[in-house]
């Protein structure tokens, strides 16, 4: 064995031999919030399939060259090292479930690894394919990194895809008094505490997530890849107000079933060319379930088109929930950006001030301009 090998494996036995404290930490998941294309069914079908597993990493508390770290080179001379880390899965009667509950705890200390401590958490379970489930596993951060000490609870808002999950994590050392220290307020853009353990997590349309994976379904007429029952529609002449006298050039209307929701997904683009270096440019993205409108956006271009040769823009985004509230609703122009958040609209006053939100006058005016694009669409 070379002779440096050999020094740092007697370095590291030597480093190993003091006294550890043997410590576990308790740990307790719940699912508080479901949002998107999940069903409660199936969250709780997937928390208690045998195949979940706690992923437990833990990271050297020395680092030693050839044991638990490596070296790496740096630029532009030089070298570096790499802890090496290990992990330990939990799986089938080593976690407890119950609902939409899970509990486990885990050993600070690595069982095969003495000189490692508990670094961080995760929870890793399949998942069946589905529409914008791009993901073959449900993989959520817990813990990272986990607390050295005490008792405490924490808030997550995790996304997956069309779908979104709120968790509460509370843990505890073997070593720390039985009652967890009380959670500090939140005040995140996705929760909202609401004291006693329990939150509030940023509300969305159920289908609210399907834009962005239908999105390639319009990019070509027909589609290329049509999915099962689809039809595609396009814009006829007499085109409706704003777009008389534009020229379209992306121009389509997606008709299909989402869970046994009609869903349409609309897309259009058009220009006109105006006197001397004029140009002007509209967009139309929607998307509608059951008629109704799930989330709009339109944007407005004039380039040089002012008495003074000056450009504009103007761009409105708007969503809202399955109960038909509006949900959000944001103005950019060339000055600036206006922002209205519903959720953030109901944060405690400790979060701060919420803008003001925008006139119904406002939003009608522009869930009626998309309205009647759609219907023009559909006309026979």
């Amino acid at each position: 064995m070379p002779r440096h090998v050999l020094f740092s494996v007697l370095l590291f036995l030597s480093l190993s031999t003091g006294p550890v404290m043997a410590r576990d930490l308790q740990v307790e998941v719940e699912v508080l919030h479901i949002g998107g294309m999940l069903a409660p069914a199936e969250l709780e079908s997937l928390l208690a399939n045998a195949r979940l597993t706690i992923e437990a990493t833990y990271q050297p508390t020395r680092l030693v060259d050839g044991v638990t770290a490596r070296r790496e080179r740096t630029l532009p001379i030089g070298s570096k090292l790499i802890p090496i880390p290990q992990q330990l899965n939990l799986q089938g009667e080593q976690v407890e479930r119950k609902g939409r509950s899970l509990r486990f705890q885990v050993a600070d200390a690595h069982a095969g690894h003495a000189d490692y401590r508990l670094h961080s958490l995760a929870l890793r379970a399949p998942i069946a394919p589905g529409t914008g489930r791009p993901q073959p596993d449900l993989t959520i951060d817990l813990l990272n990194p986990v607390s050295k000490a005490g008792a405490q609870e924490t808030a997550l808002y995790t996304r997956h895809g069309a779908f979104d999950l709120g968790l509460r994590v509370r843990y505890r050392w073997s070593d720390a008094p039985a009652t967890a220290a009380a959670a500090a307020p939140v005040c995140d853009v996705d929760i909202q505490s609401l004291g006693g353990g329990q939150y509030r997590f940023r509300p969305q349309h159920r289908l609210s997530g399907l834009s962005r994976f239908l999105a390639s379904d319009v990019q070509s007429d027909p589609p290329a890849r049509p999915r099962a029952g689809q039809r595609s529609w396009r814009l006829r002449e007499p085109f409706p107000e704003p777009l008389t006298g534009w020229k379209l050039s992306r121009n389509h209307l997606l008709q299909l079933q989402v869970d046994g929701t009609p869903v349409e997904l609309l897309s259009l683009y058009a220009e006109q060319a105006g006197s001397g270096h004029c140009r002007r440019s509209r967009s139309y993205d929607a998307l509608f379930a059951s008629g109704k409108a799930v989330s709009l956006k339109s944007s407005a271009y004039d380039t040089e088109c002012a008495a003074d040769g000056s450009s504009s823009n103007r761009s409105v985004e708007a969503s809202w929930l399955d109960d038909g509230s509006l949900a959000s609703y944001q103005v950019n122009t060339q000055n600036g950006t206006q922002s209205w958040d519903g959720f953030a609209a109901t944060a405690p006053a400790n979060c701060g001030k919420s803008p003001a939100a925008p006139s119904r006058e406002e939003v009608q005016a522009l869930s009626a301009e998309f309205q009647r694009i759609r219907e023009a669409f559909l006309r026979p």
